[in-house]
């Protein structure tokens, strides 16, 4: 076990592995800190459970199509999903359900026991270093030998995709959240080919790129004047909101907040990914107009997002104040038209793409 982990045990570690946050005061950018305190953490998932228990909604089998349920169901989600209902929800929503074939995790494991692939190598590396700070990914911890597995079998499973640098943390979280590997394997491959678009984890991240540029347009629409800042700063913006949206928000976010965020990618789908960095760049504006050079820019964007403390505010903008500014179908069209323009600029054959809209939930949010 490294010596970070050792400390985040000494400190008291939450639920999940990580050093307990739910006592730290320390100001976020917009001034929000975590003070919340313990007590009142379980006070509120003890009120969510009850609600959920209460409404009958705990799974999408129980949904139906009244649109009174999928209203109370939306807010229920946005609200976040009690600990004990999370895995079975994130299960169903991510159609891991309809995908799971029994025993095809362990058969690809004895398979290929033996063998190596392009990928082996490029995952050797990354579980070594995924979640340093997590007594069970850290040194010799238990979700060691299980974060290999899971990915050395999706490796195999899905060769068109293999490994891309990222999906280790994905692995991670979903082997933090799902009691056996075998569930976390079906939640992964639904999350890489049921939520995100198809080639989303590929060598070119041709798809992930022109996200990146969707994401600016969003920014200059929303926020001309922060837009005209970060180009008087001359700041690059995707030279850290890339890392945001390829790791889906596990190398950036407090794991509550990121958890929550999920909750809502599982039903809504991606679009919630350039939600939750615009509610962020939102909530954070005025701080972030005050900086006055690229390195204080790329200083306090790091800090807003590991302070991101309070899910409720940013969900809150995300899913009710941004619903009507930022749809689904306008982010297809312009990645779409981002798509064409990068693959003139990088000489990609548009023949070999195989771009495709992801699925996600029937559930609009």
């Amino acid at each position: 076990m490294t010596s970070k982990a050792v400390d985040a045990v000494r400190k008291g570690g939450d639920a999940f592995g990580f050093a307990s946050s739910v006592n730290d005061t320390t100001p976020t950018p917009n001034g929000e800190s975590n003070g919340t305190g313990a007590n009142k953490q379980a006070s509120k998932r003890a009120k969510g459970e009850e609600e959920w228990s209460l409404g009958g909604l705990i799974g999408l089998g129980q949904l139906g199509s009244n649109p009174k349920d999928q209203q109370e169901f939306q807010r229920l989600i946005q609200g976040g999903i009690p600990l004990i209902y999370r895995p079975k929800l994130w299960y169903e929503c991510s159609g891991a359900f309809d995908r799971v074939e029994p025993g095809r995790y362990q058969e690809l494991l004895d398979e290929h026991e033996n063998e190596e692939n392009a990928c082996t190598k490029q995952i050797d590396l990354d579980v070594g270093r995924t979640m340093p700070t997590n007594i069970f990914f850290a040194g010799d911890g238990p979700g060691v030998a299980k974060l290999r597995r899971l990915l050395v079998a999706y490796s195999w499973y899905n060769p068109q995709c293999g490994y891309c640098q990222g999906m280790n943390n994905l692995a991670a979280t979903l082997l933090l959240t799902h009691a056996t590997e075998e569930e976390a394997f079906w939640v992964l491959a639904s999350l890489i080919e049921n939520i995100l678009p198809v080639d989303y984890f590929t060598a070119h991240l041709l798809i992930a790129q022109a996200d990146q540029r969707v994401l600016i347009d969003f920014v200059q629409e929303l926020m001309p004047k922060l837009a005209g800042h970060i180009d008087e700063l001359g700041v690059d913006l995707p030279a850290v909101t890339f890392a945001w949206f390829l790791s889906l928000y596990t190398d950036c976010l407090p794991v509550e907040t990121l958890f929550r965020v999920w909750d809502v990618l599982f039903v809504e789908g991606m679009g919630i990914l350039f939600k939750v960095a615009l509610s962020i760049f939102m909530l954070n504006e005025k701080e972030l107009l005050r900086t006055n050079s690229p390195s204080s820019f790329y200083s306090l964007m790091h800090s807003m997002t590991s302070h991101q403390f309070s899910a409720d505010k940013l969900l809150a903008l995300a899913c009710e104040g941004l619903r009507s500014s930022v749809k689904m179908d306008k982010i297809e069209e312009r990645r779409a038209k981002h798509i064409q323009d990068l693959q003139i600029e990088l000489g990609l054959d548009p023949t070999e793409i195989g771009h495709r809209t992801p699925s996600g939930s029937s559930i609009q949010m």
